[in-house]
């Protein structure tokens, strides 16, 4: 599954309001409510599963990167994402004790667990170069946010 499928620039926020983890999760989760991917209580049981999982450890990479996700969303028919950025920075227990500036979101029922991963590899491949992870965090242009995401599809094997 292509970051650029699942990430759409509908489904970004690149000036995240949230000042703590809860928030920010929240915040994401908003925005597939009001763009139509989920709805009300929907968007309360994915927040759970996704605090569910934060629970177990956080999903902040290091490098200022955060990977909130959850494949226990029975509820929906299909891997759902969110892109965001926070110019103040997050605290988000990451493992190298920095603020998180640029989050991915991946929601997905189990029976996709195999395009969720897939997904979650590609965002890793982001973690891997740091030059284009500082593009993201940074740049105003959104066709060049999206050519990073493309760049991974495309080098993805």
């Amino acid at each position: 599954m292509k970051l650029v499928e699942v990430f759409s620039p509908p489904l970004w926020i690149l000036d995240l309001k949230a000042r703590d983890k809860k928030a920010a999760i929240k915040e994401m989760l908003q925005i597939l409510v009001t763009e139509g991917h989920l709805k009300g209580d929907s968007a309360k049981k994915a927040e759970r599963a996704v605090q569910k999982r934060e629970g177990q450890g956080s999903t902040a990479i290091g490098k200022g990167l955060a990977i909130p996700h959850s494949k226990e969303c029975g509820f929906i028919a299909r891997v759902l994402g969110v892109f965001a950025r926070s110019r103040e920075g997050i605290p988000f227990d990451a493992v190298d004790g920095g603020l998180v500036h640029v989050l991915f979101l991946v929601i997905s029922p189990e029976e996709l667990a195999s395009e969720h991963l897939d997904v979650m590899k590609r965002i890793a491949r982001l973690h891997m170069d740091e030059k284009s992870l500082r593009f993201l965090e940074k740049s105003e242009i959104v066709d060049s946010l999206q050519e990073i995401f493309k760049e991974v599809d495309d080098n993805f094997s």
